[in-house]
């Protein structure tokens, strides 16, 4: 079973240089955001860095943005004409290597490959990640089956693009889970099942309650995807607040969710906790 580490240190320098490019995506993104009404929010460690860093979380070292599902389409439909000089959307949609559910905003000209994505087919620069926001099934049965389908079909598109998937597990356990993905991956391209015919499928799971009214919405994709469900009517209006050298909006009731999902958020975690994406590939474009 293979091992990557997560929590990589960088040179202060290149991060410092990495988060001023991060700055340029989002203030790029916000621009078309604000040219067609789109709103947007921030989400995970991005939100937890506004509040309590005013800015990103000094290990951290990427953006992840939420949009309502109608918003997010919009900003597909428009982005090449408004940014395509300048970025480009990776998604199985565009790219029928690509072999990750999170849609990313490219900046044209760099680079930015994880040792766990090195030998992935699509091209990787440097990135936000904007995730789209759906409506979940309104009764709890329901709830668990499209989580069930989201996450399984998450997980299967990723293992197209690799054998060799990050195991939270240990001993025994994790060794067979290993053995199946690795099994997994080469099934996958024996039977010649590409990356874009699973992400159809997830897409379908995940948009199934879109025509439903219901109360809660979430980024499918993740097992832990109800425990990050919010109402839809406590979201807005939402709140900007200081970013860096910018602005960025959070949900209205951002410190609820937050709390719902990571405790006390405020408190700063051990070393061994501070997880980043430090790539082995990092290549600016000047």
């Amino acid at each position: 079973m293979k091992t990557f580490d997560t929590s990589k240190p960088y040179d202060p320098e290149v991060l410092a240089h990495l988060h001023t490019v991060h700055i340029e995506i989002l203030n790029d993104f916000k621009a078309v955001c604000r040219k067609y009404d789109l709103p947007y929010f921030a989400l995970f460690g991005t939100a937890i860095g506004a509040v309590r860093h005013g800015g990103f979380i000094p290990w951290d070292d990427d953006i992840d943005v939420g949009m309502l599902r109608a918003d997010f389409e919009k900003f597909l439909q428009i982005a090449d004409k408004e940014l395509g000089d300048k970025y480009f959307i990776m998604s199985p949609r565009t790219d029928k290597h690509c072999t990750s559910s999170v849609v990313k905003l490219m900046k044209r000209g760099t680079k930015f490959v994880s040792a766990m994505s090195k030998n992935a087919k699509y091209e990787q620069c440097i990135f936000m990640d904007i995730f789209p926001f759906d409506n979940v099934a309104p009764t709890e049965k329901e709830r668990q089956k499209q989580l069930k389908i989201t996450t399984f079909l998450d997980r299967l598109l990723y293992l197209c693009g690799t054998p060799y998937p990050i195991i939270p597990l240990k001993g025994l356990v994790g060794e067979l889970a290993a053995v199946v993905c690795f099994t997994a991956h080469y099934g996958l391209k024996f039977l010649h099942i590409p990356p874009r015919s699973i992400f159809n499928q997830f897409e379908k799971a995940s948009q199934k309650y879109n025509n439903t009214e219901t109360e809660y919405i979430t980024g499918f994709g993740q097992p832990t995807a109800l425990k990050k469900m919010f109402k839809k009517a406590d979201m807005f209006p939402l709140d900007e607040v200081p970013f860096e050298s910018t602005t960025i909006h959070l949900l209205h009731n951002n410190d609820e969710e937050l709390r719902k999902v990571y405790g006390d958020y405020m408190q700063i975690p051990p070393p061994e906790k501070r997880i980043n994406h430090a790539p082995e590939i990092l290549d600016f474009g000047e």
